[in-house]
């Protein structure tokens, strides 16, 4: 079984909802809709949340791939 790519994986993921969780302690959830190879991500309807609490909402978000600790994908 050949296992797949991280990056391979993320773009098979485009159009479809998506939990970045980021190294200072923020997480955005909302609609990835472009990612590029150094996995720098365009979100769309994006929730910013600091733990638990709703901070803010954006109509569109880009996330530096470098301030990225894990992805949850197609799942909101």
């Amino acid at each position: 079984m050949e296992s797949a790519k991280p990056l391979t994986t993320i773009m098979r993921n485009i159009n479809k909802p998506v939990r970045v969780f980021l190294k200072n302690d923020l997480r955005y959830e909302g609609m990835m809709v472009e990612c590029d190879g150094y996995m720098n991500l365009l979100l769309e309807h994006a929730v910013e949340y600091q733990g638990e609490s709703k901070t803010a909402g954006y109509p569109k978000v880009l996330i530096r791939g470098n301030n990225i600790m894990y992805l949850v994908l197609g799942e909101k």
